[in-house]
């Protein structure tokens, strides 16, 4: 199948979120269109807790719970505020939490693709990952609220942290509030100073449960065209195989917000991955756009992605100037993310437009059709 037969046939299995019947249905389609090519596609089933917004939705609420009752027992309230935070920030980094394990639990699939029988194992493995599970269509994915904070971060070059940074800055001012009044301060002053975080916190879960719980999206550019793309770039490496590498593939399930899906493959294989020198290409969206490469990532704080790929990245770019090749600043979860952290090489890579986004992520019209072939 061509990259676009691909990328058509995943998104014909409608709400795919994660650890749906959907997904699975799609994991065993990706199965069967992997071994028609002569590898051989294995399916790992794993239990996992994929709603990372209601995950965060508790931690809001637990903010908020906090919050009122540091005006009577500043001791209390400030306790309940480091746990909500220590907690949130846990969920983003690790991709455990508090807030997660009082979400629903589902069994979601990888797919994981050897090279062909008869291929000798290189000196080193390369793993190409993309998750094919869809995401939720939230209010907070709209133009009308991702473009201008698209176009504030540009304005800042990219340097601006992600949205996780902001949530746990409102904590923090809020337990800054709660050890003030553990001290003894009173009067309007403190209360106005409570106010403003917690009435932010107050939008931060409505936004939260509105996008917990929101419909999945097609996800054709962000990610089935990740998928298409890693499948075809394995099908160029079986015809002309590396000489110093060795190729899997990894489609994740259960990837959208946290990359639960490589998760779990890295942590399966966390001492086989390091003794064969594995790097981890992610490929997100190829749909709009020009090309990119990720210098860095994360929610949170950025994590830088690893020198030698970044150097290569910019190689490429400087090596072909008509393949329009830059960098990227990211702020949310690539598909390499989770192997990053996990302090293995890795880079991503996929397309963006002007304001580094991709366009129709996360709504309902992010649909096969609205797909540029030449980008994918």
């Amino acid at each position: 199948m061509s990259a676009t037969e691909t990328l058509q046939g995943l998104c014909e299995f409608e709400m795919r979120g994660g650890g749906t019947d959907a997904e699975r249905r799609a994991g065993l389609w990706l199965a069967e269109q992997i071994e028609a090519t002569g590898r051989e596609a294995t399916i790992e089933t794993f239990w996992c807790r994929p709603n990372w917004a209601f995950a965060q939705v508790w931690h809001a609420a637990a903010g908020l719970a906090g919050s009122l009752v540091a005006v009577h027992t500043p001791r209390v309230g400030g306790a309940i505020l480091l746990v909500a935070l220590l907690s949130a920030l846990s969920d983003v980094v690790f991709g455990v939490s508090i807030g997660r394990r009082l979400t629903p639990e589902r069994a979601s699939q990888n797919i994981v693709a050897t090279p062909p029988q008869g291929t000798p194992r290189r000196r080193v493995s390369l793993i190409l990952t993309a998750p094919y599970d869809a995401g939720r269509a939230g209010l907070v994915d709209r133009d009308a609220i991702r473009r201008p904070v698209a176009r504030m971060r540009t304005a800042t070059g990219g340097l601006a942290p992600g949205w996780a940074f902001w949530f746990a800055i409102v904590l923090l001012w809020l337990l800054g509030v709660a050890i003030a009044r553990f001290e003894g301060a009173t009067g309007a002053l403190i209360g106005v100073l409570q106010l403003i975080p917690t009435v932010a916190l107050v939008l931060i879960t409505a936004a939260l449960l509105e996008k917990a719980t929101a419909d999945f999206g097609p996800s054709a550019g962000d990610d089935a065209s990740g998928v298409a793309a890693a499948l075809a770039i394995a099908a160029a490496l079986d015809a002309s195989p590396l000489y110093e590498a060795s190729v899997d593939v990894v489609l994740t399930g259960a990837g959208d917000g946290t990359g639960l899906g490589l998760r779990r493959y890295l942590r399966s294989r966390r001492r086989s991955l390091r003794a064969h020198n594995t790097v981890v290409v992610g490929i997100g969206p190829c749909a709009h756009g020009t090309p990119r490469y990720w210098l860095s990532d994360g929610p949170f704080l950025p994590v830088r992605h690893f020198k030698a790929l970044r150097r290569l990245g910019a190689q490429a770019g400087q090596a072909d100037p008509q393949l329009d090749l830059t960098a990227h600043r990211g702020r949310g979860s690539s598909p390499a993310l989770p192997a990053r952290l996990a302090g293995m090489p890795s880079i991503a890579i996929g397309s963006l437009d002007a304001l580094a986004l991709s366009a129709n992520s996360h709504q309902q019209s992010d649909t096969p059709d609205t797909v540029e072939e030449v980008v994918l």
